[in-house]
C-alpha cells in the first residue's frame, strides 16, 4: 500500500491507495506556472489522486511498477537522484524504454486569433476524421485561454514508437494541407494544459466549447464560465474517454469501484491508437549465439552481434556529445536484449567516447552500434565504410564518412594518451567537416544569416555527397525539389537550418521558382525550428508569419 499524506504540493508522497493486485500503476507528472511550484514536480503521482494545487499541466500516463512507484518514498522531495535532476525523470524514462506510456491523443493550434475559430476548427475535422479515422463529434473541445483551441481525441498512443509516428502524421498533413497545427506537443515528457486552470498570462480559465460557437460567443464563455479544475487526472479521461458508450465494455467485467474501473472498462481495441509504420524491417542475423565460439577466427564476427552495444546518446542529460568512428561490417539488425528492439550496426570502432567520456568508450574492438529512430532512417552506409557519429540527447546524430586515413586519425584522437572528444572534432573541423553545436573549439558560431567558417558549404551540393541529405539536396538540384517525398524535404531542411532561417528560406525558394508558398513554407520550417527535439536550432529566431 502507498503511504498516506495529507499534503498537497508538488513534492509531497502520493495518497491514493492502490490496489496490491494492480502490477501496472497509471502515474502522471504535473507542471506549475511561474513562482506557483516547479516547472515540473519532481515525483509522479497516480492519476487518481487529487490534483496538486495550483497545477496548470499534466504529462502522458507511465505505467510504474509497483516497485518504481514505491522507489519514490526513498526521496523527501524528489531532487536527490543520482545522474538524474529528480526521480520523476529517470522513472519516465525508464517506462519509455520498455514502451509502458499512454499518450492521450491532442491536437492544438496557436493561430486562434490568425485565422479564426472555423478555420482551425475545418483543420481539426480533416485531420482527426481523414488522418486519425475518429468521428470528430466525439472529441472534446477546449478554448486554451489565450491564443490557442485544444481538442481532446477520444484515442490513445501506446509507447514511442507509435508517438513518434502520431507526430509525423501530424507534420505531414500540415505539409499537404498548409494547417497551423501545434506538432511540438507530441515529443516525449510533454505537458498539456489541464482543463478548468488559468492561464498564467490571461488569467482566463481552459474551458470547454462547441464546434460551431464564433469567436464572440468563445470570448463571452472564457469570460463569464468558471469551469472546476478536475478533482484527477482519471476525471480528465473519464470526461473524454468514458462519455463514449462505443469505447466501454459491459461494467460486468470488473470488479472495481470507480475511479480505479476506468482502464477495465474501456475498449482498448477501440481506444489505443496503431500506425503502420513507413520505416525499413531490420534483418534478424543468423549469428545469434548465447556463447562465444571456440574458434578465434570467428570471435571478431560473433562480437560484432553480440558484445556490448555503443550508444552514442547513453547518459546524455547534462554531458557533451558522443564521438565515434567506425568500419560499418554488416546490415543492421535487432536483439531482443537493447531497448525494444532497436537498430544495431555491426561495426569496427577505430575508438569511441560516450557523453560521459571515458564512463562509455570502444577502442580498436568490435561492437554493435546503437542507433535511434531518427538516426536509422538516415542511416544509409553500407559495409566497408568508415563512418564517423557525433550523437547527444537529441538522439538526432550527425554522421557522415570519411577517409581510411581519416578515421585511423580519428581513432588515435580517441583512444591516444591524450585522447578526448574535442580533439576528434577539432581535427574534423580542420579536415572540413561540419560538426555543429558540438565543433571545434576554434570553429565560430553559426549566426542566422551565413554559415560559419571552417565548414564546407552547403548551398549547392557537392558532386560526390557524404550524407543521405547532400545527395537528396543534389536531387532536388538536378531533377526538383517535387522529386523529393515529404520526410525528404525534411531532412534537407535539417541541413540547412544548421546555418540559419535566411539561407534556408532562400534555397527552398530557389528550388521552388514561381511555384513557391510562403506561407506553407514559412509553417513548414518553423515547425521544425522550434521542435524540441531539435536542439541544434536553438539559435535560430523565427520570423513572423508572411502575410
Amino acid at each position: 500500500m502507498s503511504k498516506p499524506t495529507s499534503n498537497n504540493d508538488a513534492t509531497s508522497t502520493p495518497t491514493t491507495t492502490i490496489p496490491d493486485a494492480w502490477e501496472n500503476i497509471p502515474c502522471v507528472q504535473y507542471g506549475f506556472p511561474n513562482n506557483k511550484g516547479p516547472k515540473r514536480a519532481p515525483k509522479l503521482r497516480t492519476i487518481f489522486d487529487p490534483v496538486p494545487d495550483d497545477a496548470e499541466t499534466a504529462s502522458p500516463v507511465y505505467l510504474l511498477s509497483r516497485d518504481q512507484y514505491e522507489r519514490q518514498d526513498n526521496f523527501e522531495k524528489g531532487y536527490e537522484v543520482a545522474d538524474y535532476k529528480m526521480i520523476a525523470t529517470e522513472l519516465q524514462d525508464e517506462c519509455e524504454a520498455d514502451d509502458r506510456v499512454l499518450c492521450p491523443i491532442h491536437i492544438e493550434s496557436d493561430e486562434y486569433h490568425q485565422e479564426g475559430p472555423a478555420t482551425l476548427i475545418g483543420w481539426f475535422r480533416e485531420f482527426v476524421e481523414d488522418y486519425l479515422d475518429v468521428p470528430f463529434h466525439t472529441c472534446t473541445l477546449y478554448f486554451s485561454g489565450r491564443r490557442s483551441i485544444h481538442v481532446h481525441a477520444p484515442r490513445l498512443v501506446s509507447g514511442e514508437a507509435q508517438r513518434e509516428r502520431l507526430k509525423k502524421l501530424a507534420q505531414t498533413f500540415c505539409t499537404e494541407k498548409g494547417a497551423g497545427l501545434d506538432c511540438a506537443i507530441y515529443g516525449p515528457k510533454r505537458m498539456f494544459r489541464l482543463p478548468g486552470v488559468e492561464h498564467s498570462k490571461t488569467g482566463i480559465q481552459k474551458v470547454e466549447i462547441e464546434p460551431e460557437w464564433s469567436r464572440d460567443r468563445i470570448f463571452w464563455e472564457a469570460n463569464e464560465t468558471t469551469p472546476d479544475v478536475p478533482e484527477s487526472y482519471e476525471a480528465v479521461l473519464r470526461r473524454v474517454f468514458a462519455t463514449q458508450p462505443s469505447l466501454t465494455v459491459e461494467s460486468s467485467q470488473t470488479t472495481l469501484e470507480p475511479p480505479y474501473d476506468l482502464f477495465r472498462i474501456l475498449d482498448s481495441e477501440k481506444t489505443v491508437l496503431e500506425f503502420e509504420s513507413d520505416k525499413r524491417d531490420i534483418e534478424t542475423p543468423l549469428i545469434e549465439q548465447v556463447d562465444c565460439p571456440d574458434d578465434v577466427g570467428s570471435i571478431p564476427k560473433w562480437t560484432q552481434y553480440n558484445a556490448k552495444e555503443f550508444s552514442p546518446y547513453a547518459l546524455a542529460n547534462g554531458n557533451d556529445r558522443s564521438v565515434a568512428v567506425l568500419k560499418v561490417k554488416g546490415a543492421a539488425f535487432a536483439r531482443k536484449d537493447v531497448r525494444n528492439g532497436a537498430a544495431l550496426v555491426p561495426a569496427y570502432f577505430y575508438g569511441a567516447q560516450g557523453c560521459a567520456g571515458e564512463e562509455f568508450t570502444k577502442s580498436d574492438e568490435h561492437a554493435p552500434l546503437q542507433l535511434s529512430a531518427q538516426d536509422f532512417e538516415k542511416w544509409d552506409y553500407e559495409v566497408g565504410d568508415d563512418v564517423v557519429i557525433i550523437g547527444g540527447q537529441s538522439r538526432n546524430s550527425r554522421v557522415f564518412r570519411v577517409t581510411s586515413w581519416q578515421a585511423t586519425a580519428l581513432g588515435h584522437a580517441l583512444t591516444g594518451e591524450d585522447a578526448s572528444r574535442q580533439a576528434a572534432l577539432d581535427f574534423l573541423d580542420k579536415e572540413g567537416y561540419d560538426t555543429g553545436s558540438a565543433g571545434s573549439s576554434t570553429s565560430s558560431t553559426a549566426t542566422s544569416d551565413s554559415a560559419p567558417t571552417g565548414t564546407k558549404h552547403i548551398w549547392s551540393a557537392r558532386e560526390h555527397p557524404q550524407t543521405e541529405a547532400e545527395a537528396l539536396q543534389k536531387q532536388a538540384e538536378q531533377k526538383g525539389i517535387e522529386t523529393l517525398t515529404h520526410h525528404e524535404r525534411i531532412k534537407v531542411a535539417c541541413r540547412h537550418l544548421r546555418y540559419g532561417w535566411k539561407p534556408t528560406w532562400d534555397w527552398f525558394k530557389d528550388q521552388f521558382g514561381s511555384n513557391f508558398k510562403s506561407d506553407v513554407t514559412w509553417k513548414f520550417l518553423s515547425s521544425i525550428a522550434e521542435d524540441p527535439d531539435f536542439e541544434e536550432y536553438d539559435h535560430i529566431e523565427v520570423p513572423n508569419k508572411p502575410p
